[in-house]
């Protein structure tokens, strides 16, 4: 898998989340859509959602209990961990349903387009909850553009057109893998991509985009905020105490 994303910017994984792990997702998930559906959540919450389909993970309690919002952060960065050593940035990360897919055609890379420049190198880990690739669309990328899309000129927009993609890569490069739920498609953050065209009307696709990153100083706070780094500095404490308990009692 890193191999494979080091070659082609992307990997897909089968099987990613176990059947315990994604039965638990998706029904957190399905209370949060349901809780906005019968039209909770503030204005801001509500806009989102109406507009694009979004539910950031940030908002997640709003929208059901604190403790089923904190246990899918947890579930997701366990699954996560396949990756090696890695921070979910769950500022970034978002739960979509998409409705119309015209909205999600533009080319783009989240390098660019999705305000992940600063947590470089960063990687998406795409999670369908519902099967893609036939029925609903799933996610067009170019094999091998994370390379030459750090070297090419940005878009000013962040997105790119069909015919500027047609002039820079081979249409032999486009892969839009057919996934079923459990399964992942995790890519670079400098790979081009875009939802899949299919010719239908109507879709009805959910999925969470997990960003997660490399960066040194996130890897740092994640060692920091591990089981293994709170029990040390505990029982860095406890020895102090110790120490300080001697020092303080009489010599016999």
């Amino acid at each position: 898998m890193l191999l494979r994303l080091e070659t082609d910017g992307a990997a897909i994984v089968r099987g990613f989340l176990s059947r315990r792990a994604y039965s638990r997702i998706a029904e957190i998930v399905g209370n949060a859509f349901a809780f906005l559906d019968a039209g909770g959540g503030d204005a801001a919450l509500r806009e989102n959602w109406i507009s694009v389909g979004t539910l950031w993970l940030t908002n997640l309690e709003h929208c059901v209990a604190p403790k089923p919002a904190r246990e899918l952060v947890t579930l997701l960065s366990r699954a996560n961990r396949r990756l090696g050593s890695s921070y979910l940035a769950a500022d970034i990360c978002s739960i979509r349903r998409l409705t119309d897919w015209h909205r999600g055609l533009h080319w783009h890379t989240d390098y660019h387009g999705g305000g992940t420049a600063h947590y470089d190198p960063c990687f998406n880990i795409w999670l369908p909850l519902t099967a893609v690739g036939r029925e609903q669309p799933s996610i067009e990328l170019v094999r091998g553009s994370h390379r030459r899309m750090r070297e090419l000129p940005p878009s000013e927009t962040g997105i790119f057109t069909d015919e500027w993609v047609a002039e820079h890569f081979p249409p032999t490069d486009r892969i839009a893998p057919e996934l079923e739920p459990r399964d992942a498609l995790i890519f670079d953050h400098s790979t081009l991509h875009r939802t899949q065209p299919l010719q239908r009307e109507t879709v009805s696709r959910m999925s969470i985009e997990c960003r997660v990153t490399r960066h040194p100083a996130y890897l740092a706070l994640e060692q920091a905020r591990s089981p293994r780094m709170r029990m040390m500095r505990q029982l860095g404490k406890l020895a102090y105490f110790l120490s300080w308990v001697r020092r303080g009692m009489p010599s016999r």
